[in-house]
């Protein structure tokens, strides 16, 4: 069934009403997409952001923003979460934060205080009792997938068959290093910065999962300029050791070896389940089908 924008806020108003007393008013759409309904609205005559979720499995979101104000990660003020209505700050709207802009990748300030975030995201993560429950990107890695995957694409044949012989293997190695939360999404259009460039975090949380660190650092790298992107990983390293009196140079490494081999898998599983093959995932299918992956795997395979 779909539902018009009228029948929206009057969803968003029922849902919210069994959570809190204050008004929601003055609701202007900004976008609506697969079911994700995003307005502008004055919540108790505060300039606030509402997101209304249809689908049940996006609204996780909700459930992340608790488990994160929980454990002391910063985020977004949220002023509202009903079942399926969560309410934040608008952040157009504030004295202290802006949006993040494209030029922020060039920054090395912000780097240094994504950082900080990330940091503080991934500590108090990895100790957190929910982290079992959440989304785990490589829970996707499974026989039958590899298989769907090798019918797709014959040329790769050798590296499906070696995975597929050391199947078990390969799960023991995917979970052998240290979960924590993973953000999973980094991109300029989903973080906040401080407008002294103090502090910056992370929002929209759709895709929060559970992971490796180096998984986020690869994610962040890969949008960053090289000179933040080194700024980025030197600072995050600066406060583990800080903190930890020593690296954990190691441990990155076992995550680097194994997510290099995962993520193009990955990422050509969910390729496949479009309609048509996205770019995003072109340089993946190119790793697999060059004997990159397999490479790679062999080393995995050597080395643990």
């Amino acid at each position: 069934m779909q539902h018009t924008c009228s029948d929206i806020t009057r969803l968003i108003e029922q849902d919210l009403q069994y959570v809190s007393s204050k008004p929601i008013c003055d609701l202007c759409i900004i976008r609506a997409k697969d079911g994700v309904h995003v307005y502008r609205c004055l919540y108790d005559s505060y300039p606030a952001v509402v997101k209304y979720f249809e689908n049940e499995s996006d609204r996780r979101e909700i459930l992340n923003y608790k488990i994160l104000t929980r454990h002391n990660i910063p985020t977004i003020r949220p002023l509202a979460m009903g079942a399926a209505s969560l309410v934040l700050e608008d952040i157009s709207k504030s004295e202290e934060w802006r949006l993040g802009i494209k030029e922020d990748f060039a920054d090395i300030d912000v780097a240094k205080c994504l950082a900080n975030w990330y940091f503080v995201f991934h500590e108090n993560g990895s100790a957190a009792p929910e982290l079992g429950t959440l989304y785990f990107e490589f829970d996707s890695i499974t026989k039958e997938n590899i298989e769907m995957i090798m019918e797709k694409l014959p040329e790769g044949n050798e590296l499906f068959q070696f995975l597929l012989s050391n199947f078990d293997r390969l799960r023991e190695l995917i979970f052998a290093p240290n979960f924590t939360t993973t953000y999973n999404d980094f991109y300029w259009t989903n973080f906040v910065v401080r407008k002294d460039k103090k502090a910056a975090m992370m929002f929209d949380y759709n895709l929060l999962g559970k992971g490796y660190r180096y998984s986020d650092f690869n994610n962040i790298c890969s949008s960053l300029s090289a000179e933040t992107g080194k700024m980025f990983v030197e600072e995050y390293r600066r406060l583990y050791l800080e903190k930890h009196g020593q690296s954990r140079s190691a441990e990155e490494q076992m995550e680097a070896q194994v997510d290099e081999v995962v993520v193009p898998l990955f990422a050509v599983i969910c390729a496949f389940g479009h309609e048509t093959f996205p770019g995003w995932a072109a340089n993946s299918k190119r790793e697999i089908l060059d004997g990159t992956v397999l490479k790679k795997a062999k080393r995995l395979f050597k080395c643990s």
